[in-house]
């Protein structure tokens, strides 16, 4: 924080206006300070080009914290304070911005005609009395408090890092608007703040949907934000679903599709809007970056549509009764949504207990919605031991025939439809 120079400030007091020493200190108080490093006034002082006046910036602090904070401390509203200071935690009556605020008050009165001083000045020292000082209390150790602590600037810079859904030419400028919400002291491995450079290399981040030009990325970033819009709006989108071609080129799909969306998760590096059709009852999952022509559905006064009620929308999840999203893609395997006939449900699966692997595996697939059978497992083979899993029978076909060497599924049903599909492949294997 440099000093400031003295020569070049002749009579600046009477060439401003209050409202941008205002924004001065306000714009200072964000990058010199945060939780961690309070500044003091006369630090202000040093910084502050509209005065030269140590009374004039000591009110206009005052003033601010005043406007800007809560009226009284309360606990529970300790968040809503965007700019905390020493003593902003006691009392109302104990609060040093409100003792300090209470004295100008009576010295206002003071300097009016006719006024009593002595009695006022009487008032003024009773104040200080019964506190146990004989000046007003300072105002010290001022920190903003910024939109996003150390750590949530962490998160947040490390996940724009990490993207697959942002183009890698998009990261540095993201970044960059990411920290400059900061004060000047939070530093990011990924970012050098003086030169403005992100500090590693946007394409040495890999998802399996990577493009070299971008245009995936871009792809799903638009996609995502449109979704997002929709769902914010509830309303309803209107897209394409296409296909890749052989020379790796995205065809539009020839059929229109309306659709409610409500979640978007990420299921294997693929992004998945879950929504409800206009047609039907039930829920379906479309992979976002086969999307295309994604837009609001409005109607002839160009408002958009609403989107459909949950409730009319059975096997949908529900996000006020404890939606779990991570149960749900487990119940959903490769994210495929299942006929009427074929809901998910408890399914037993035998695996080797000497695969040192074996709860990874579950754990990749199901995450934490799996269970050891102790019962079912203390009656099989020795080697062995059974897991629950609530699951989409049709699609455990599919991944019991991917891990035949190392599980073996005990459903009868299941067991049938895998026999039928190992059929299947003898003869186009024979």
């Amino acid at each position: 924080m440099g000093k400031k120079d003295n020569n070049e400030r002749h009579n600046i007091d009477a060439q401003y206006i209050a409202e941008q020493r205002t924004v001065d200190v306000l714009r200072m108080l964000r990058e010199y300070s945060d939780e961690y490093h309070p500044v003091s006034k006369s630090e202000l002082l040093e910084y502050i080009n509209t005065t030269d006046n140590p009374l004039t910036l000591s009110g206009t602090v005052d003033e601010i914290l005043l406007q800007i904070n809560p009226a009284e401390y309360t606990g529970e509203n300790d968040d809503e304070y965007r700019i905390k200071y020493d003593g902003y935690d006691k009392p109302y009556e104990d609060n040093p911005l409100i003792i300090r605020a209470g004295i100008d008050e009576i010295k206002k009165e003071m300097r009016r005609k006719g006024a009593d001083t002595e009695a006022l000045a009487k008032e003024i020292k009773e104040i200080m009395g019964a506190r146990g000082i004989n000046k007003a209390p300072a105002i010290k150790d001022l920190r903003y408090i910024h939109d996003f602590s150390y750590e949530d600037m962490d998160r947040l810079i490390s996940a724009v890092a990490l993207s697959a859904g942002i183009a890698p030419e998009d990261k540095e400028a993201l970044i960059g608007k990411i920290m400059c919400t900061a004060s000047l002291y939070y530093k990011n491995p990924f970012y050098d703040k003086v030169r403005k450079k992100i500090l590693f290399n946007p394409y040495s981040e890999y998802s399996r949907l990577y493009s070299r030009s971008g245009e995936t990325e871009k792809r799903i970033g638009e996609n995502v934000r449109i979704l997002q819009d929709a769902i914010r709006l509830r309303t309803k989108v209107r897209f394409y679903f296409d296909h890749i071609s052989a020379d790796k080129q995205y065809i539009p799909g020839g059929r229109e599709q309306i659709l409610t969306p409500y979640y978007i998760v990420i299921y294997n590096d693929n992004y998945y809007v879950i929504g409800a059709w206009d047609t039907k009852k039930r829920a379906v999952h479309y992979r976002i970056d086969l999307m295309s022509s994604v837009e609001i559905v409005r109607d002839k006064d160009g408002n958009p549509v609403p989107m459909r009620p949950m409730s009319e929308c059975k096997d949908l999840p529900n996000r006020d009764e404890g939606w779990d999203p991570g149960k749900y893609m487990s119940e959903h395997l490769y994210m495929a949504f299942d006929t009427d006939d074929e809901k998910p449900r408890r399914i037993k699966i035998r695996i080797p207990t000497d695969r040192i692997n074996r709860y990874t595996i579950l754990h990749d697939w199901f995450g934490d919605h799996f269970e050891l059978n102790e019962k079912a497992t203390a009656k099989c083979d020795k080697g062995y031991e059974v897991v629950d899993v609530v699951t989409s029978p049709t699609m455990l076909v599919h991944w019991a025939m991917q891990y035949a060497d190392f599980c073996e599924v005990l459903d009868k049903d299941v067991r049938e439809k895998i026999r039928k599909e190992v059929s299947a492949l003898k003869a186009k294997y024979k």
